[in-house]
């Protein structure tokens, strides 16, 4: 029963992942120092996503920011994009 609420109102657990996030940030940093971002992609999480685990830093903002995926299983980082609307 308390699985069940825990589920309806926090979703699924969190995936068992490779990497850790000390390494993922680690690699957003790299690729934020790449794409000359100047922020931190400090916001962190992990998700599935059609099989995959996949990681996503993003910047800790409102409105928009920057974001990066970044696959667990290779560790391959993916394309820093804008979101939002500025």
């Amino acid at each position: 029963m308390f699985t069940l609420f825990r589920q309806f109102f926090f979703g699924p657990p969190r995936p068992q992942t490779r990497m850790t996030e000390e390494e993922v940030r680690m690699l957003a940093d790299q690729a934020a120092q790449k794409a000359r971002i100047m922020g931190t992609l400090a916001r962190v999480t992990v998700r599935r996503v059609e099989g995959r685990i996949v990681w996503t830093a993003s910047t800790p903002t409102k409105g928009g920011g920057w974001s990066v995926p970044i696959d667990d299983a290779t560790g391959e980082v993916g394309r820093v994009r804008r979101w939002g609307i500025r």
